[in-house]
């Protein structure tokens, strides 16, 4: 059998080695682009930033260890420009000597992932704007920075590749700006969620540039000060330019050989077979099925590339594993802080017909009175009746990683949020607590369904602001630092000496920092008969995740 794969990052690579480990008879060639193979680009700004020292440390195999060890025939600096479909046959063409040629096949995989999406705008093709995907990519910008001397670097782009941009370039010392079309960076998140990030980044010295659309990339010369000129807006100073926009499915060939396509993402079944029984597709290229809104989608991620390539090659084999379909699930290290989802943000569940609840913590990310302790903010997304697990965003100094891999556990299995109440998960005072952060996402929200707890967000807060009444328990001292417009100050402990001045007839809104005193004072007003809902996820996200209200100071007259 000969199987051509087009393609050798993590979907093509893995679906040549499940080829040969299958089947030792087949013949198997691995067509790359570039003249870099199973590397690993998610490890490219940890390698420009200089965290990974060598690039060697990125690449997995060589194409000689690869025709040495698996037999597989690998050829480099090797273009796609064809698919016969009817002959079984691809059109190929050399890069070093614009030679072109044909390869038959039996079967067929595409492999060839995305690239970023093009920026119309004069200077874009300047010898200091780079893009941000490739080891190519990662060379370029090794030898231009040891090459020049400069003090700022523009990133265009808002999602996770411009934040791993910001990681990368952000020890050099440089004034980092980012550049960005949309009123908001990390759009997968929700907006509270996503301006916390955002406060990360100006806390560290980024400068953001919302809702800015760029005019022209002046070049200008190695010696003057170049800039990114905005239309409507300031010129922002970009010595270094960084393209880190959303990736787009590199698919201009799949279209041309007829191979069907939809929002430019090739159309596979579970089997990752096209509409033509021997091609199949797989990772940043192929639309697969969502997990959670069961609508087709893109998902430009290694693992879920990897194991579809797999797939194809059992599907191949005759061996018919089908895909299960994805959930999305994303971490990403931004200076001190590392954000992450699992699924769906809030607001995209309710676009796709969802009608969740959810709640919003802040915890410990370990026992408090150990060293070094930190807080994390966790949203859980869930069914309102049953409270099955939709959706998760965490943002936290450290144990992101641990938290979200659980999570993604129990939605993949379908457990809800009682499930998650009555887990147990491992704890020594250096990771954990007692009660995990998990356990108090499942406590929280169980609270919520069994009718223990009500909330209300800020959005809704301000959408009523004059028919609540608004109690603060935090202490004077905090109060007078910043406090919900219009609220008034009862401490904690002093709220059943102060029921007098909280009026029973009215509904009241409860709120500490970030939530557990506020709930404290919620089950005392609630079993005395008042009308009361807690503010989710405390002041704390009312104040840094973007409330139109603002936030009101001084003390209590």
């Amino acid at each position: 059998m000969k199987i051509v794969i087009v393609g050798g990052a993590a979907g093509g690579m893995s679906a040549a080695l499940r080829a040969r480990r299958l089947d030792e008879d087949a013949h198997i060639t691995l067509i790359e682009q570039g003249d870099s193979l199973n590397y690993a680009n998610s490890g490219i700004p940890s390698s420009v930033g200089g965290v990974i020292e060598t690039d060697t440390f990125l690449i997995h195999q060589s194409a000689a260890g690869l025709k040495e060890r698996f037999n597989i025939d690998m050829r480099e600096n090797t273009e796609l420009v064809g698919i016969s479909k009817e002959n079984h046959s691809i059109l190929l063409k050399a890069s070093n000597t614009n030679e072109t040629y044909q390869l038959s096949y039996d079967k067929l995989i595409l492999a060839q992932g995305a690239h970023p999406m093009p920026l119309p705008a004069p200077g874009i093709e300047g010898e200091h704007v780079f893009r941000f995907q490739t080891m190519l990519d990662l060379h370029k910008i090794r030898d231009y920075v040891s090459g020049h001397f400069f003090k700022s670097a523009a990133i265009i782009g808002g999602g996770y590749v411009a934040l791993k941009a910001v990681e990368a370039l952000h020890n050099f010392g440089l004034r980092i700006s980012i550049i960005h079309f949309q009123n908001r960076i990390c759009q997968d998140f929700d907006p509270d969620i996503a301006n916390l990030i955002q406060s990360e980044l100006v806390k560290n010295g980024v400068h953001l540039h919302l809702n800015a659309k760029i005019q022209r990339i002046d070049i200008g010369t190695a010696e003057d000060s170049r800039v990114v000129t905005l239309v409507n807006g300031p010129s922002v100073p970009a010595d270094l330019v960084i393209i880190a926009t959303d990736l787009a499915p590199c698919t201009e060939i799949t279209k041309q050989s007829g191979l069907e396509c939809r929002d430019d993402g090739v159309l596979v079944n579970e089997f990752m077979q096209t509409n033509d029984p021997d091609i199949y597709a797989v990772g940043d290229m192929t639309k697969t099925t969502n997990f959670i809104s069961s609508t087709p989608k893109t998902l430009p991620l290694g693992g879920a590339a990897s194991l579809q390539g797999r797939l194809a090659v059992d599907h191949i084999m005759k061996r018919a594993i089908p895909y299960r379909g994805h959930i999305g699930m994303y971490s990403c290290k931004v200076l001190t802080l590392t954000v992450a989802i699992l699924g769906l943000s809030v607001e995209k569940l309710k676009e796709v017909g969802y009608h969740p609840q959810f709640v919003t913590v802040h915890v410990p990310d370990h026992t408090g009175y150990y060293p070094s302790s930190q807080q994390m903010t966790l949203r859980l997304a869930f069914q309102p009746a049953s409270g099955r697990l939709l959706s998760a965003q965490i943002l936290g100094r450290r144990g992101v990683d641990k938290r979200l891999d659980v999570l993604s556990v129990a939605l993949q299995s379908g457990m809800t949020v009682f499930d998650l109440e009555n887990l147990q998960l491992s704890y020594a005072p250096e990771y954990g607590s007692a009660k995990d952060p998990v356990n108090v996402l499942g406590m929280v929200a169980a609270n919520l369904l069994r009718g223990d707890l009500h909330t209300v967000t800020a959005a809704e807060l301000e959408a009523r602001l004059d028919d609540w009444q608004i109690i603060d328990v935090q202490s004077p001292e905090i109060f007078a630092q910043g406090h919900v417009p219009g609220a008034l100050n009862v401490p904690i402990d002093t709220l059943r000496n102060r029921l007098a001045c909280i009026d029973k007839r009215k509904p009241v809104v409860v709120y500490s920092r970030v939530g557990y005193h506020g709930y404290l004072a919620y089950r005392t007003l609630a079993q005395l008969g008042y009308k009361v809902f807690n503010l989710d996820g405390g002041f704390k996200l009312f104040s840094e995740g973007g409330s139109r209200l603002g936030i009101a100071s001084g003390k209590v007259s």
